[in-house]
């Protein structure tokens, strides 16, 4: 067996650490969160277009090998860009800006189709994954400890992201893609450390339920060989969840004011309380987009509408008020494609699916972010392994004159005596 050259080691190296930690990063919006509160001089765009072409050389001088079912999951996002940069249907003054920002993710979609086109994918992506989530609690804890303001809501904290609503779905969704990939189930406990403060710090009530979901059954599902180290874990946990709830139930005073919003929040929480997980102004959202796209149930209003002028926190209910039935049928049908795909393979990939499945009913617009993305390529290339390698093949030409076709010389007939 020969062994790999500096150079394969060296360029291998790079497609891991430098274009996974890039993409990571993408996936964290650290380049955004980080300019718009003054820590970063570089500009988003900037280390976009940077880490896009970075990530497609190195992808290319790694020899790359394509699945081609990231073709299904990169369909839906080229047809919204489509319909909001040339069709134009929803004319707004914001529609420039939403047509850049389909460009950028598609941008942000080619480097990770071709960075996931390599054969050390699977390194890449789990390093990928553990950097957006590093980035993600950590940018969190850094606004708790009052370094910076991140959030665009008082009282809550959400980091690189903005929105406290993101950080919840980006943490379950790497750690989806970490169940997929690492077969170390005391490396996977500890990034399952790593999400559970960075989605309690955003007081998120669907966020905590698909987590605690999503760790409880793979914790369950993986106890009975890992018996011993679960025993230790939990006598540390148990301590530490402890304090964790103190500071949580501790920041939703301030000074002898009492943050309402967050303080249920998190009664909802402990309490489990349905009715109070419950948003009546997310109700009235849902109704007044409901109404809207049975308008134009068939075609819709057009890329842009759903996030600018409504906001239904419901996936379907947004595909649909934008793109009418053949939007929602495209959308839809991804999912029964990769969960089929899943449950015929024995159910790989299931903890990623069920994590971007999970907030589809109570989210919007993760179709515009890096992480969604991440994710869904990632569980394309985990569900369809098989690569096929594109080349280019030339006929030489025939010299002038002669035939493409040249019939083998005749043989001399030996002479018998």
């Amino acid at each position: 067996m020969l062994r790999p050259t500096g150079w394969t080691r060296f360029r291998e190296w790079v497609l891991v650490w430098v274009c996974g930690g890039m993409l990571g990063a993408l996936a964290a919006d650290a380049a955004i969160g980080s300019y718009d509160v003054g820590i970063s001089p570089i500009k988003p765009i900037l280390f976009t277009l940077a880490s896009v072409f970075m990530c497609i050389g190195v992808s290319l001088v790694n020899k790359p090998r394509v699945c081609l079912a990231v073709l299904g999951v990169a369909l839906l996002p080229a047809v919204r860009l489509f319909d909001a940069a040339v069709l134009r249907r929803f004319d707004s003054s914001y529609q420039d800006q939403i047509a850049m920002d389909l460009m950028r993710m598609m941008l942000v979609l080619i480097a990770m189709v071709a960075v996931f086109s390599t054969e050390k994918w699977q390194k890449t992506a789990l390093w990928a994954a553990v950097c957006a989530m590093l980035l993600t609690t950590g940018s969190e804890i850094y606004e708790m400890l009052g370094f910076a303001k991140f959030s665009s809501i008082p009282g809550r904290y959400a980091g690189f992201n903005s929105h406290p609503n993101f950080p919840p779905v980006l943490l379950c969704e790497m750690l989806g893609i970490i169940f997929a990939l690492s077969k170390s189930f005391r490396f996977n406990c500890l990034m399952i450390a790593v999400a559970v403060p960075g989605v309690a710090l955003t007081y998120g009530r669907s966020g905590m339920l698909v987590l605690a979901l999503l760790c409880g059954t793979y914790v369950l599902l993986n106890a009975r060989r890992n018996f011993g180290f679960l025993m230790i874990v939990t006598a540390i946990a148990i301590p530490l969840l402890g304090i964790g709830a103190a500071v949580l139930q501790n920041s939703t005073q301030h000074g002898v004011m009492k943050d309402k919003n967050t303080a249920d929040r998190l009664e909802a929480i402990y309490n489990l309380d349905f009715d109070k997980l419950k948003s009546p102004e997310r109700v009235k959202d849902l109704n007044d987009a409901w109404e809207e796209a049975m308008k134009k149930p068939i075609f819709g209003h057009g890329t842009g509408v759903s996030g600018t002028l409504y906001a239904p926190h419901n996936e379907y209910v947004s595909i649909w008020l934008e793109m009418g039935i053949p939007g929602l049928v495209l959308f839809a049908g991804t999912w029964l494609w990769l969960v089929m795909r899943s449950v015929l393979t024995g159910g790989k990939a299931g903890y990623l699916l069920f994590a971007l499945l999970a907030f589809t009913p109570v989210g919007q617009g993760r179709i515009e972010v890096p992480h969604f993305s991440l994710a869904m390529v990632a569980a394309a290339c985990i569900l369809w392994p098989k690569r096929y390698q594109l080349t280019l093949r030339s006929l030489k030409a025939a010299p002038q004159g002669d035939s493409a076709f040249t019939p083998p010389h005749p043989q001399p007939l030996s002479r018998q005596g």
